[in-house]
């Protein structure tokens, strides 16, 4: 299997199709860690989600294309800039995108389930968990225990993202703001303008991540739990109920593998580390 990087867009290559082209939505800045991650290997051969790229989007792109190889399919796929979340939802459902490179949440999937055709889970309900990250140097939330003590914070997230949002929204922070990227709560947090974010672990010793070379880490013995399953989404446009089989069937390999489960392990998005912290409800 090889890889081809284009301006907009990466053309993975089989040697036969059903369909001649499958476009899969994208974050386009995040394809580079996709290619560290992989470095050079086959894709069907990766059994260690590991590693220093090994983020939660990282692993469910290899995921994704392992399912789609383990079900068989072999054909041509385009990987199509498509930024922001709701975008990619958008697209789908107009059946401008055939799937979205990462799972959606079901809660977003149902209002446009007509559309869409909706994979066997790759997270099942109360897996997904998340931790308040906050810079490095901003002692005074690191200090932070209870509840309580976040409600004395800033804080920052996106109103698309409606599990987040619901989440940070309830939990009555002093101030809460939304931005429409990850990177841009990233910049919020360093300029001081907010305190906190909430984010998936990482499988960093001290679960930290680096964003524009600053650190974040999470308050420690705080998290919440994501409520709700994460599925890949096919597009029900003409043709693609074969796609969809493509898919159970590959999910369905990579479930009995164990792989699933190592992978979201690996990259410390269900993470053992933080097992006896404290859920904020």
């Amino acid at each position: 299997m090889r890889y081809w990087f284009f301006v907009l867009s990466i053309v993975y290559t089989y040697s036969l199709g059903a369909k001649e082209t499958l476009r899969i939505g994208v974050q386009l800045e995040g394809q580079k860690h996709v290619e560290q991650f992989i470095a050079g290997r086959e894709i069907s051969s990766i059994d260690d989600y590991s590693g220093e790229f090994a983020y939660r989007d990282v692993v469910e792109q290899v995921l994704l294309l392992q399912a789609l190889h383990f079900g068989g399919f072999r054909g041509n796929i385009e990987l199509v800039q498509a930024d922001h979340y709701k975008r990619r939802l958008r697209l789908l459902e107009q059946g401008l995108l055939d799937l979205s490179v990462t799972g959606v949440w079901l809660s977003d999937a149902l209002p446009i389930k007509d559309n869409l055709y909706i994979s066997r889970p790759l997270l099942r309900d109360g897996e997904a968990e998340a931790g308040f990250y906050v810079h490095q140097n901003n002692t005074r939330a690191r200090q932070v225990n209870d509840k309580f003590g976040l409600q004395r914070l800033n804080a920052i997230s996106n109103k698309n993202w409606q599990i987040d949002w619901r989440i940070m929204s309830a939990i009555g922070f002093a101030h809460l703001d939304s931005v429409s990227q990850f990177t841009q709560m990233t910049d919020m947090i360093m300029k001081g303008r907010s305190d906190v974010m909430l984010a998936t672990f990482y499988n960093t010793d001290d679960l930290s991540f680096s964003q524009d070379n600053e650190t974040f880490v999470p308050i420690h013995g705080l998290k919440v739990k994501l409520p709700g399953s994460r599925h890949f989404v096919v597009s029900k446009a003409a043709g693609n109920s074969e796609i969809f089989a493509y898919v159970q069937r590959g999910l369905k390999e990579l479930r009995s593998r164990g792989l699933i489960n190592k992978a979201y392990r690996q990259s410390g998005y269900i993470n053992e580390k933080v097992n006896h912290w404290m859920v904020i409800r």
